[in-house]
């Protein structure tokens, strides 16, 4: 007997979690922003802050940062000239309970 994927069905509600975290999946994939990720687990950072503890240019960390606002990951703070990040540690816990139902 074969069994039957619902997440595979075009317009099952599987098929919008998917695509969901494929989006999540693709902003993260690369090694920088990941390691942006991990150096905001400490608290709010300026850009100032980021790019040097990463390694990578200004521009490179600017363009990193909003990918990961884009998907809705990091929360921006403005105070004065600098602009401070932070993980949005909810929508993270969403993107990881959406990728749980995905692969159980």
């Amino acid at each position: 007997m074969e069994k039957k994927f619902k997440c595979c069905a075009k317009d099952s509600p599987e098929a919008k979690n998917i695509n969901q975290v494929y989006l999540f999946l693709r902003a993260i994939s690369d090694p920088n922003r990941l390691k942006i990720l991990c150096f905001l687990r400490s608290g709010p950072k300026c850009v100032c802050k980021i790019f040097p503890a990463i390694g990578i240019s200004d521009k490179l960390a600017s363009h990193h940062l909003k990918q990961l606002k884009k998907i809705g990951v990091l929360k921006e703070k403005r105070e004065g000239n600098f602009v401070y990040y932070s993980l949005k540690k909810a929508a993270l816990q969403e993107y990881k309970k959406i990728f749980n139902q995905i692969i159980r």
